[in-house]
């Protein structure tokens, strides 16, 4: 039993490799015309290359950008979210 299932593998991998080897090779294709099916899609713009980073230097005049001034709650009002703390009172002859 065991020898008739292995011939017929043999066989079976036998005939696939004889039938493959009897299919004519692909011929080389001649150079595609662009914007037919399987060419890259051509660039339309040149690609991007990134300028350098302006840094200043000595002599180079103002800073790039201004220094930017931070907003602050106003004194006078209390900040939401936030338990106002009571005056410290001062020890008598401190």
């Amino acid at each position: 039993m065991k020898r008739t299932i292995l011939t017929a593998i043999a066989l079976a991998a036998l005939s696939i490799s004889w039938v493959q080897a009897q299919q004519p090779t692909i011929p080389v294709s001649p150079p595609s015309i662009p914007g037919s099916p399987g060419t890259p899609t051509p660039m339309p713009y040149p690609p991007v290359t990134p300028s350098g980073v302006p840094t200043p230097g000595p002599g180079s005049g103002p800073p790039l950008l201004p220094p930017i001034e931070m907003p602050k709650p106003p004194k006078d009002q209390p900040i939401p979210g936030i338990e106002p703390k009571p005056p410290k009172a001062k020890s008598p002859g401190g």
